[in-house]
């Protein structure tokens, strides 16, 4: 018999899901990115499996929720920034970004794995609901950036994240890619990310910004 309680009132219902959510991600972790089950959380969260059920349809609503929260931490870090300081430039948002993904290890593998399996896996209706509240989200972020970049579109901060996804995909360790390495392959990627990815967002943020020789975060 598990040892928690079923919650009741919302902020209750809040917190068990966050524990939910925490389980998952070190599970994740643990496994090293490798498939969790919704038997393995349940029980090392400590809940019932029904119970489980109630707060997440499925593994693949679970992990979906939990790759949404970490964009909403994400771009709550950036708002509360872009509204604290007086001032930003690339640089700043840049290494802000860089700082975060550092700091959860997790967000990069499982944004990839949910855009894997968001047109397979997740029901239409929770897809769609999922894609709605991050725009939103989205949105919210260029408006607290725009007192700084008055030029900052949606569009850019898209490109941005596919671009910061994509150098990952690319990069990252996987056994193919470590056997090329040892026979010095000309086709292996040896660059470290994140001074790729530097140069890379500072290369599209520029291009994006730049206009009559005027740095990006240079207002007139």
């Amino acid at each position: 018999m598990m040892g928690s309680t079923r919650a009741i009132n919302k902020e209750d219902k809040y917190q068990k899901r966050e524990a939910i959510l925490d389980t998952a991600e070190q599970l994740w972790l643990e496994n090293h990115n490798g498939v969790v089950s919704m038997d393995a959380v349940a029980q090392t969260a400590r809940v019932a499996k029904g119970t489980l059920y109630l707060y997440f349809p499925g593994k693949e609503e679970l992990f979906l929720a939990l790759h949404e929260r970490h964009v909403s931490e994400l771009f709550s870090r950036v708002v509360l920034h872009a509204r604290r300081v007086n001032s930003m430039d690339t640089d700043n948002m840049i290494h802000l970004v860089m700082d975060f993904i550092k700091d959860t290890p997790a967000f990069l593998p499982l944004a990839s794995y949910t855009h894997g399996m968001m047109e397979r896996q997740i029901p239409m209706e929770a897809g769609l609901a999922f894609q709605e509240r991050v725009d939103q989200q989205l949105l919210d972020v260029v408006d607290a950036l725009q007192a700084h970049f008055p030029q900052l579109t949606a569009a850019l901060m898209l490109q941005s994240y596919a671009l910061l996804l994509g150098l990952w995909q690319l990069l990252r360790t996987t056994p193919v890619k470590t056997k090329l390495r040892e026979q010095d392959h000309s086709m292996a990627c040896t660059e470290d990310y994140f001074e790729m990815l530097e140069t890379a967002l500072n290369a599209l943020w520029f291009g994006a910004f730049t206009q009559e020789g005027r740095p990006p975060g240079v207002q007139s």
